[in-house]
């Protein structure tokens, strides 16, 4: 009896521990396939399902006549899926492949710090070699996949490099700063130029695709359970360029080095902006290597510096036209004020020459403009000294960002008492240092777009309008378009009459003898303007010009400064009237 006890006893515990442990799998089978299941069957997909980001087609460029400037093209770009990647599996070699070495692969899937299941872009703009060696050995490349996306070309006969910029795949500082909800790993953004202002309307929004994948990580087709996102197209731009205009600044100034700045006075359009020597932005359309970008990056002439707003130079005589307005509107000198130029000017034991060295002789100050007289610069500025010349530069916009839509803009130095003071010391800088800066030299540095604002402000009397290259953005309808608005620095009506005085020896310089901007004349339009020859101490003089036309009614501003090259007279003036002719015949 006690042994029957016994056994029924071992038997109940048998049970108990059996049924326990059928209630433990029969628990964990609960919570995997009914609490969990959603989550193991994502894990799942997540490895037989490939996601392929789709880009979407950045929106296209036009000129304000609608030529096109920038569009898309179809291109194939490698990918691997990090998750499907081992550099030390591969029974074949990837480099000879992908030109790619399996470390540098690593290094980019690491960098990105993406999902393991997203595929990493590693090339763009692939070759048909690159794909026929691809496609020849799938089997042995697991994780590799390639993929159509859209890529910039550049259709129209102009470069605008510098205007129109490059994409390059976003950084990791980057990612780290934007909003992750637009940006992901491996996006293709803007650079520089239009691409990077207006890269949150040129971009679009991507799309994915999901392809069905086997153990080997080959597509085997279309995967039914998810259906393909379609990608949105970003909205295209309309610029204020003109491409004919475009083309003959471009060519202008092919094999020099400077840069021009063609603008309507009236509202900031601007109808031409080139930067030489600039670049093919074609080579950037497809990612550029590293040897590529170090070689720009290197290059002694910067092709890759947008000269218009970046390139600080000395503005030599062109600056007159800031200590000219100083002085009317402090009333340092009326009009008709005459002085004499022997082609010197004493100061101390100093002798400051002035570049006619016969001199000008008697001469009052709408004739001190056009004849560009340095000896009654250099006084005229002494008595003026450098706080009122900073004060009106500064009204006319020097030494301050002009707001172009175009970024990496710099500000040049205005300076005044206190940055000489911080510079040299106080009482350690003298009136010769003055002397210099009002004719253009010494520590003034102005940029091209910031003289076409000078230049803007003369032509209108005191209109300040902040310079733009884009004129209209698409609506998201890709229907319509919005006008840009014109805006408008803070006039300087209170030097209206001084501008007025000013205009009227800009106009003598070129359309009187004896003018130093004579070369820049054309039939039939009155043109206003200023040549400089700004010492460099680096090598040749840089050439100025800047002015107007037609005097009566001003349409169009021209900027032009050609580095190393000689007199502004000789030199910039002519290919100045070379795009006045283009504009008003």
């Amino acid at each position: 009896m006690i042994e029957d006890r016994s056994h029924q006893n071992e038997f109940r515990i048998f049970f108990a521990v059996v049924s326990i442990i059928f209630f433990i799998l029969y628990a964990r089978y609960f919570q995997l396939q009914v609490v969990s299941g959603s989550f193991y069957k994502k894990r799942s997909d997540m490895n037989s399902v490939r996601q392929i980001p789709i880009t979407a087609a950045r929106g296209t460029i036009y000129d304000r006549n609608s030529t096109v400037l920038v569009d898309n093209k179809p291109s194939y770009s490698l990918f691997v899926v990090p998750f499907e990647f081992n550099k030390n599996k591969y029974r074949t070699d990837i480099k000879k492949i992908t030109s790619l070495d399996p470390e540098e692969i690593s290094r980019k899937i690491k960098s990105q710090k993406t999902r393991p299941f997203l595929p990493v872009r590693l090339l763009s703009n692939m070759t048909f070699s690159q794909l026929s060696m691809i496609e020849e050995h799938r089997i042995d490349l697991p994780g590799f996949f390639y993929h159509a996306e859209p890529v910039r070309f550049y259709p129209s006969e102009v470069n605008a490099s510098h205007v129109l910029g490059f994409l390059g795949e976003i950084t990791k500082s980057e990612l780290e700063h934007s909003d992750r909800h637009l940006y992901h790993a491996g996006d293709i953004v803007g650079r520089s130029g239009i691409e990077k202002e207006y890269d949150s309307v040129l971009r679009g929004i991507r799309g994915y695709m999901y392809k069905q994948v086997d153990v080997t990580g080959r597509e085997t087709g279309d995967f039914g359970g998810k259906r393909d996102l379609r990608p949105v197209s970003g909205r295209s731009l309309m610029l204020t360029l003109d491409v004919g205009m475009q083309k003959l600044a471009e060519n202008l100034l092919k094999n020099k080095k400077g840069a021009i700045v063609v603008m309507d006075p009236n509202n900031g359009e601007i109808y031409a902006m080139a930067s030489s020597p600039d670049y093919d932005p074609g080579i950037f359309s497809g990612g550029v290597s590293s040897s590529l970008w170090n070689k720009l990056m290197s290059n002694p002439e910067k092709p890759l510096l947008n000269r218009p707003v970046q390139a600080q130079l000395p503005p030599g005589s062109v600056f007159k036209l800031v200590t000219a307005t100083a002085a009317q509107a402090y009333g340092i000198r009326s009009p008709d004020y005459t002085d004499v130029c022997n082609g010197a000017f004493i100061l101390g034991n100093k002798i400051y020459r002035c570049w006619r060295e016969e001199g000008h002789g008697e001469l009052n100050l709408y004739q001190a403009i056009a004849k560009s007289c340095n000896v009654y610069f250099y006084r005229t500025g002494i008595d003026l000294g450098i706080d009122k010349i900073s004060d009106i530069g500064r009204k006319l916009g020097l030494g301050l960002k002009t707001d172009v839509d175009i970024p990496g803009e710099l500000t040049g130095i205005m300076p005044d008492k206190n940055y000489l003071d911080a510079k040299y010391g106080r009482g350690r800088w003298t009136k010769g240092m003055i002397a210099n800066i009002a004719v253009g030299q010494g520590d003034v540095l102005v940029t091209p777009i910031q003289i076409a604002q000078v230049a803007a402000a003369v032509a209108t009397s005191g209109l300040r309008p902040v310079p733009h290259i884009v004129k209209a953005v698409q609506n998201k309808n890709k229907k319509s378009w919005t006008f840009i608005k014109p805006e408008y620095k803070k006039p300087v009506d209170m030097l209206a009459s001084s501008l007025e005085i000013i205009k009227e020896g800009m106009r003598m310089a070129v359309m009187e003898p004896g003018g130093t901007a004579v070369l820049a004349r054309i039939k039939g339009v009155s043109i206003c303007g200023k040549t400089g020859t700004a010492q460099n101490p680096r090598g040749e003089p840089h050439a100025w010009f800047a002015g107007f036309g037609p005097y009566e009614n001003p349409e169009i501003v021209v900027v032009v400064v050609i580095e190393n090259s000689g007199s502004g007279g000789s030199v910039a003036a002519p290919v100045a009237g070379q795009l006045f002719r283009e504009f008003f015949l």
